[in-house]
């Protein structure tokens, strides 16, 4: 049996909706782009690494899709999330 693993940007009071800038309605990113720094960069760039597949839901995918194929980067984080085997839970899609 396998470990299913949970990433999620949660603030205190309870806001999880859009952390990235190109989720945020204005474009100009979300609420987490304040709290990033290189500490978090090392965390999600090992998260990634160790993981086996990605699981994701459906808004979260179609954004994925739309933007990491032609995302490229030096340390390989764009390879990898490319590379992975991806599973999206949706009635929808």
């Amino acid at each position: 049996m396998r470990r299913v693993v949970v990433s999620e940007l949660l603030t205190l009071d309870g806001v999880m909706e859009a952390p990235g800038g190109e989720f945020h309605p204005d474009g100009k990113g979300g609420w987490t782009m304040q709290f990033f720094d290189e500490e978090a960069g090392t965390f999600k760039f090992d998260e990634l690494f160790a993981a086996d597949a990605l699981l994701l839901g459906r808004v979260t995918y179609e954004h994925f899709a739309a933007a990491w194929p032609s995302m490229t980067d030096e340390a390989g984080f764009a390879d990898r999330m490319n590379s992975l085997p991806t599973f999206v839970a949706s009635t929808t899609l």
